[in-house]
């Protein structure tokens, strides 16, 4: 067994391990090497930072890591681990970690951040013998079928730019709690073609905005300025969202369980939560 970074790796090669790897995981992991090398790029991937277990030169087992900014430190963020089935239970996974904080160290990156369903037991229990601490808990919703028209007076506008640009420094008022990593602002502008804005102007002024992607139906972000909350704007705004993609189902994937307001008004749209994750971080003296 050899252990080394992902560096010079063909994507094709971490495709088919990526694959294997997720072929029976609890929740659904299908995409085609397109949308693999699309949710790379999304997280920020950097092969210098993730690293593979090998096996005459065949993949068996992979972190899968991107490198950012996030609340003012170089973070390492795993955004996806896998073993292929046959070697499971060997112990590699804590070899690949102990790996990982070892070029955390070297390169002077202070935090390592990653999520895991709240039930993997085995994931958790390893991660928390790494040294990793929850630091928030995160609801997945899914919605099924159509929204119902809201049926109010509507004293706004919506608009649809290609992109969100000078927006950012607005819509960060609105947030009660900042998006995960992967639906955060740098994730959304890596790949910003993927998506569909909605933004609603009210007196010309931004109130409320919404980000889906365009083939998936995955809303990545949804907020309303506090003042204009409960008035039917978010609904509006996720009404506009779904004609705005291809997917007949909907989701919104890593709501921060302390968003009440959010959380409310998903369920009051008949969206259901399908995974709990917990978001967490190990903290690296260098």
């Amino acid at each position: 067994m050899e252990y080394r970074t992902l560096e010079n790796i063909d994507s094709i090669c971490i495709y088919e391990a990526f694959t294997q790897a997720f072929s029976d995981y609890q929740v659904s992991v299908d995409m085609s090497f397109k949308s693999f090398e699309t949710m790379l790029k999304r997280n920020g991937f950097m092969p210098a930072v993730s690293v593979g277990a090998f096996v005459d030169k065949t993949l068996v087992a992979f972190i899968l890591n991107g490198v950012r900014e996030w609340d003012n430190e170089k973070t390492v963020y795993d955004l996806g681990t896998g073993v292929i089935p046959d070697f499971r239970r060997t112990g590699i996974m804590g070899e690949l970690l102990n790996l990982v904080s070892a070029i955390c160290i070297k390169n002077k990156i202070r935090v390592y951040q990653l999520e895991v369903i709240q039930d993997n037991e085995k994931a958790l229990t390893l991660y928390k013998k790494q040294g990793f601490q929850v630091d928030r808990v995160l609801n997945c919703y899914q919605l099924t079928g159509g929204i119902k028209e809201p049926g109010i007076y509507k004293a706004w506008k919506l608009e649809h730019p290609e992109k969100i640009e000078a927006q950012w420094t607005i819509v960060k008022d609105f947030w009660t709690y900042p998006p995960s990593w992967q639906n955060a602002k740098d994730a959304v502008c890596a790949i910003a073609r993927s998506f569909s804005y909605t933004i609603v102007k009210f007196d010309g002024n931004l109130i409320g905005y919404g980000i889906v992607d365009k083939i998936k139906g995955d809303i990545v972000q949804l907020a309303v300025h506090p003042q204009y909350r409960r008035m039917g704007v978010a609904t509006e705004i996720l009404l506009d969202l779904s004609k705005q993609t291809k997917s007949l189902e909907m989701k919104v994937i890593n709501v921060d369980e302390r968003d009440q307001a959010l959380n409310i008004f998903l369920k009051k749209m008949k969206f259901r939560v399908f995974v709990k994750q917990y978001e967490m971080r190990k903290y690296f003296s260098v």
